[in-house]
């Protein structure tokens, strides 16, 4: 067994790795399946518009108001999609993925976003997950807890590795005294050793937070594919917790496509 990487780790790896798989599994049913739907009712209403007996004010702005709740449909689908499984991530990598979803947070946070990503870096697979997942869980907390007015992200290279750094000036917290059942921290450190990287926060109250994550620069996950995964009892009982069988697996779509 690698140093450090205890069977609690490594079980929370595989638990990262299977989460990760049903998200990417939903991402494309909501992206295959549901952008039909969204698509054919958009073409529908498009042509119910073009028809003479529509032009009527009233049923004219009852289609609008149509139109209307389909764009917002069809952007709150993307999201979601995005949410689930970085497209840009996989298609155009690390750097895009990030200004994608810096450019988002922007759009509800109320104070300013810094950012400084090297584009020259440019990890694949796993660690660029794990970095990825990293930004946006502490971009949810920052506008969810922090109230800060000024965040910054900055992704750069330094001495053979990948070095990425969140820091805000709000409240700040204490990380001794995050509570049971809070396990973004856990989940972050978690990540990061499977990729064989590390994680370090600096926080306390009043002060702000700085999360600071580093990868080799040709990380590899740790061995814990080859690992045989919690016995079937184990899974059933994680299925069930869900409420829901396990997803069931379709043709992989292509979420790039811009398929609404």
């Amino acid at each position: 067994m690698a140093a450090g990487f205890t069977d609690d780790a490594r079980f929370a790896a595989w638990l990262q790795r299977t989460r990760e798989s049903e998200r990417a599994t939903l991402a494309r049913e909501l992206h295959d399946e549901l952008g039909a739907i969204l698509t054919a009712a958009r073409l529908d209403v498009a042509w119910l518009a073009a028809q003479p007996a529509c032009h009527a004010p009233q049923i004219a702005e009852r289609i609008a108001a149509l139109q209307r709740v389909l764009t917002q449909g069809i952007g709150l689908k993307r999201r979601i999609v995005d949410d689930l499984h970085p497209t840009l991530l996989t298609h155009l990598g690390l750097v895009p993925a990030l200004e994608q979803l810096l450019a988002s947070h922007r759009t509800r946070f109320r104070g300013r976003v810094s950012a400084s990503l090297d584009p020259s870096v440019a990890p694949s697979g796993e660690p660029a997950l794990a970095l990825y997942r990293i930004v946006q869980e502490s971009l949810t907390n920052i506008h969810k807890y922090a109230r800060a007015d000024f965040v910054r992200v900055s992704l750069r290279r330094v001495r053979g590795r990948i070095e990425l750094s969140i820091d805000d000036d709000g409240v700040g917290f204490d990380p001794a005294a995050v509570g049971h059942g809070h396990h973004g921290l856990a989940g972050m450190r978690h990540r990061m050793l499977a990729v064989g990287g590390q994680l370090d926060v600096a926080a306390s109250p009043g002060t702000g937070t700085s999360i600071r994550a580093s990868v080799p620069m040709a990380a590899r996950p740790r061995a814990v594919a080859s690992l045989p995964p919690p016995d079937r009892a184990v899974a059933d009982a994680m299925s069930a917790d869900h409420g829901r069988p396990p997803h069931r697996r379709l043709p992989r779509g292509d979420l790039s496509n811009p398929q609404p």
